[in-house]
C-alpha cells in the first residue's frame, strides 16, 4: 500500500511539473510576441521629433542664444559644404521607449528615421547628447569610412568628455558641434591623434559589432523597462526611519507636501509626483516622472518645467535666405518673460518628408563617450 501510494504520488508531482513547463513556455512565447509588437509600434512613432533641421535641444543643455548661434554655424557649414549635421539633446533617450538598448541603437534608428543628410553621398552627422544617461554619441551617415569614427572619436575625447565632466554640458556640446564644423569639412585637416586613439578605433569596431548583435535583444529590453518602470513606481516602500510600510497618497492629498511650483507641474501635466507618507513617524518623500509628450520647458528662473514658448514669423524664409522668427517665452509659474528672434534655416528642397531630411542613412558608424 505505502508503494502505491508513492507511485501515486510521483505521478502527481510528474502531472504538476508538466504543467508548469507549459505555463513557463507559454509565458515566454506571450512576452516575445508582445516585446516584438511593442518594439515595431514603438520604432514607428516614438523616436523625437524633427522640428528644426539643425537644432533640437530637448534635453534643455543650451540657452535660446546658444541654441540659435548653433543653429546658425549648421546652417552655414551645410550651405557652404553640404555636409548636413544635426545637433540632438535628450535627457535620457530610454524615456523616449523606443526598444533601443544603447545609445548606439537609439542614434542609428533615430538618423535613419529623420534621414539626416544626402541620400546619394549619405555624408550626414548626428551629434546627440544625453545629460541624464551621462552618455553622448556622434554618428556618422554611410558614406563615412573608418578614418571618421577615429575623427569623431578624437573630438569626443578631446573637445566634449573634458567639459561634460566638469559639469560643463553646455561648453562640451558647442566645443563638439564646433570640432564637427572644423573636421568634418570635406579636405579638412584630421585633429591630433591621441596615443589611444588605436584602441579606441578597434574599440568602434567592436562596439559596432556588438551593438549589431544585440538588435534582437533591445525589443525585449525596452519591454522589460516598461515593466520595471511601472513596477518601481507601484511597489510598496518602507520609511527609512521607523521600518514601517509607507502609503503613496492621492493625488487630492498629496498636495499639501508639494511645492507651489509642483503643484503648477502637475496641473500642466507636464511633471507628476508621488507622495509616500509613513502613517506612523509621519515621514515623506516625494518622487517625480516627467511627461514625455509635455509641451513645457524648464524654466531658467525657478527651475520648475512650466515654460511655454511660442513662435511668430517676422520674415518668412526662402530657398535663397533665412527667415526671422520672434520666440516669446513665458513661465506659468514664476512669471517670467523673455522675447527673442531666433532665424528660421532657409528653405530646403527635398523629397523627404521629414523636417529638411535629405533622405541619408547611417550603418552605425561613428563614436561614443560617457562620463
Amino acid at each position: 500500500m505505502t508503494k502505491r501510494l508513492s507511485i501515486k504520488h510521483l505521478d502527481s508531482l510528474r502531472r504538476g511539473h508538466h504543467w508548469r513547463y507549459w505555463l513557463m513556455a507559454l509565458c515566454t512565447t506571450a512576452v516575445l510576441w508582445l516585446s516584438s509588437g511593442v518594439a515595431l509600434a514603438q520604432a514607428q512613432g516614438t523616436y523625437p521629433a524633427f522640428e528644426h533641421p539643425y537644432v533640437n535641444d530637448y534635453g534643455d543643455v543650451l540657452s535660446p542664444e546658444q541654441e540659435t548661434n548653433v543653429g546658425s554655424r549648421l546652417e552655414q557649414f551645410r550651405s557652404e559644404t553640404g555636409v548636413h549635421a544635426v545637433l540632438l539633446t535628450v535627457d535620457t533617450f530610454g524615456r523616449y521607449e523606443t526598444g533601443d538598448s544603447t545609445i548606439e541603437s537609439f542614434a542609428t534608428n533615430l538618423f535613419n528615421t529623420w534621414g539626416i543628410g544626402d541620400a546619394t553621398r549619405n555624408d550626414g552627422i548626428l551629434v546627440l547628447v544625453a545629460p541624464g544617461d551621462r552618455q553622448m554619441r556622434i554618428e556618422v551617415g554611410a558614406g563615412y569610412d573608418s578614418q571618421a569614427d577615429q575623427t569623431a572619436q578624437i573630438i569626443i575625447d578631446n573637445q566634449m568628455l573634458p567639459y561634460f565632466r566638469d559639469g560643463q554640458m553646455a561648453a562640451g556640446t558647442v566645443s563638439g558641434v564646433d570640432a564637427v564644423i572644423q573636421y568634418f569639412a570635406p579636405g579638412a585637416s584630421q585633429p591630433a591623434q591621441p596615443s589611444s586613439a588605436a584602441t579606441a578605433t578597434q574599440g568602434s569596431f567592436w562596439g559596432r559589432i556588438i551593438a549589431f548583435l544585440l538588435i534582437p535583444l533591445s525589443a525585449l529590453g525596452g519591454l522589460l523597462r516598461l515593466v520595471y518602470g511601472w513596477w518601481n513606481r507601484q511597489r510598496s516602500r518602507q520609511c527609512p526611519t521607523c521600518q514601517t510600510e509607507m502609503r503613496r497618497l492621492s493625488e487630492q492629498d498629496d498636495d499639501q507636501y508639494l511645492e507651489a511650483g509642483e503643484r503648477r507641474e502637475e496641473s500642466l501635466k507636464s511633471v507628476d509626483y508621488d507622495v509616500w507618507l509613513c502613517p506612523t513617524c509621519g515621514y515623506h518623500t516625494t518622487l517625480s516622472y516627467n511627461s514625455l509628450f509635455s509641451r513645457y520647458r524648464k524654466c531658467s528662473q525657478c527651475h520648475h518645467k512650466t515654460l511655454s514658448e511660442n513662435s511668430h514669423t517676422l520674415v518668412s524664409p526662402t530657398y535663397s535666405s533665412t527667415g526671422t522668427a520672434e520666440i516669446t517665452q513665458d513661465c506659468k509659474h514664476c512669471g517670467h518673460h523673455h522675447v527673442f528672434t531666433r532665424t528660421i534655416p532657409r528653405k530646403q528642397r527635398s523629397s523627404s518628408s521629414s523636417s529638411s531630411g535629405g533622405g541619408g542613412s547611417s550603418s552605425g558608424g561613428g563614436a561614443s563617450g560617457s562620463w
